[in-house]
């Protein structure tokens, strides 16, 4: 078993040769790899509902079988449990999901057997070019991939085009600075949307969007809203979805997570240590909202709004999952937040809804 902890984010095909030139000369390049696979899922699609994928991945080498689990975050990061296996032939193997510490993940429910047969339900063509970074400092090795292809299901397809930073050793942390470093050349927005989830919607399977876990004043489920937010803007920028989910999930994180207006002390959202990060956090955030008055093409391609969102996750995440949020006034000005943002979405269309939604950071 392998556990993955990775950052994944999109960006436009027109970047691919920018930022391609700057890797070639900062980090140690291989040979592009054509990769085709296959996923699996019963007929009743129980492996989505659960958020795991099945595959059957080949290459010029052969065949591997890959069974991810559900993921989880950690600041921030992407971290699942991942088992690869390799195969002789293009068929799946069942047996190998019956191992015990595949099945110690396996979703509870589904049956190994005839009663619900896996078969594939979408698949993905794509052409992979892979980078390895080195930070010495930091004693990191983080693996870099372009992937560029196309997701295929039911005679239909949508272009593919994402990066992924993968933790090889060292600490989680290091893949920040990389990140950093990679926004100073091209815009690349963070994903929460896998290939998988992509995969199955185009076969026209439409799971929930958004995390529908709650929240409470201990903190649990924050974490949720501040995924939600980048789903969001996700949706926004690929598929042109209505600015509204972005400041149904952003804008009671603004209002619950930052430093109160006109105070000198930090938010009671959080403990003392994270005073500094309470300062600054509000500006990413309250920027990112302000630019959804702009069209999706225009965001897309604006690095520095990219850049926000990395931030944005990156400190929300810390605070949510490290801070350890005590009971407090967060979590009225969240919920009232919530109220609020949802009335001005119920209470203008389209046309008005955006310049009212606007106002609420202006405030």
């Amino acid at each position: 078993m392998a556990t993955e902890i990775e950052l994944k984010l999109r960006l436009d095909p027109s970047d691919i040769g920018k930022l391609a030139a700057w890797l070639d000369q900062n980090t140690d390049s291989s040979q592009p790899l054509s990769l085709q696979n296959d996923y699996f899922d019963t007929p009743e699609l129980a492996l989505a509902a659960a958020h795991a994928a099945l595959r059957i991945r080949s290459t010029r080498q052969g065949y591997e079988q890959t069974f991810k689990a559900r993921s989880a975050s950690s600041q921030g990061i992407q971290v699942r449990h991942e088992w690869n296996w390799p195969l002789v032939a293009r068929e799946l193997d069942t047996d190998l999901l019956t191992l015990p510490e595949v099945q110690a993940q396996w979703p509870s429910g589904i049956a190994l057997d005839d009663s619900s047969p896996l078969h594939a339900v979408f698949s993905t063509d794509f052409e992979r070019r892979r980078w390895m970074f080195h930070d010495a400092a930091r004693g990191a090795v983080i693996e870099i991939v372009i992937d560029e292809g196309q997701i295929l299901a039911g005679g239909e397809q949508e272009p593919l085009c994402e990066i992924e930073l993968e933790l090889q050793s060292g600490p989680a942390e290091a893949m920040w600075p990389l990140l950093e470093d990679l926004h100073k050349q091209v815009p690349l927005w963070l994903s929460d949307i896998s290939k998988a989830e992509r995969g199955y919607r185009l076969a026209g399977v439409a799971g929930s969007r958004f995390s529908d876990d709650p929240v409470y004043e201990s903190g649990e489920g924050l974490i949720s809203q501040v995924f939600n937010l980048q789903r969001a803007l996700e949706y926004r920028l690929w598929s042109n979805a209505s600015v509204s989910d972005i400041w149904l999930y952003g804008y009671p994180l603004f209002c619950a997570l930052v430093k109160d207006k006109g105070s000198d002390s930090c938010s009671d959202s959080c403990n003392d240590s994270c005073n500094d990060s309470c300062n600054d956090k509000h500006q990413p955030l309250r920027r990112l909202l302000e630019s959804t008055a702009t069209s999706p093409e225009a965001m897309q391609a604006d690095r520095v709004s990219a850049a926000e969102l990395s931030v944005v996750v990156k400190d929300l995440s810390r605070v949510c999952t490290e801070s350890q949020l005590r009971p407090g006034d967060w979590y009225i000005r969240w919920c009232e937040a919530r109220r609020r943002v949802a009335d001005v979405i119920e209470c203008n269309n389209e046309s008005t809804r955006t310049a009212s939604l606007l106002t609420l950071v202006k405030d």
